[in-house]
């Protein structure tokens, strides 16, 4: 089961990344740039979520506060590949 969600959430991320990465109204340096901000960009919410100690779980004040922004930074780094490719398909 752990595998299976894995694999789901690496398609979550990937998916956008290859969509941007196959457009053909861009030279392919900005198709390549697009691609890896989209693929990179669950790694920074991500990485947040492990450089801030009480983000990490050791929060000594409010810690339902900071699981619960915990939580939302989670849901953002699988979110937010697809709303930057939107993002920067849309624009034109």
């Amino acid at each position: 089961m752990r595998v299976l969600l894995t694999l789901i959430a690496f398609g979550m991320v990937a998916v956008p990344a290859l969509l941007a990465l196959a457009r053909d109204d861009l030279p392919r340096g900005r198709r390549i740039f697009n691609a890896l901000v989209i693929f990179l960009a669950p790694a920074f919410a991500l990485g947040l979520i492990h450089g801030v100690p009480e983000l990490d779980g050791r929060a000594l004040q409010y810690p339902v506060a900071w699981t619960t922004l915990r939580l939302v930074l989670t849901g953002l780094a699988l979110i937010l590949p697809w709303c930057l490719h939107v993002w920067l398909s849309g624009r034109r």
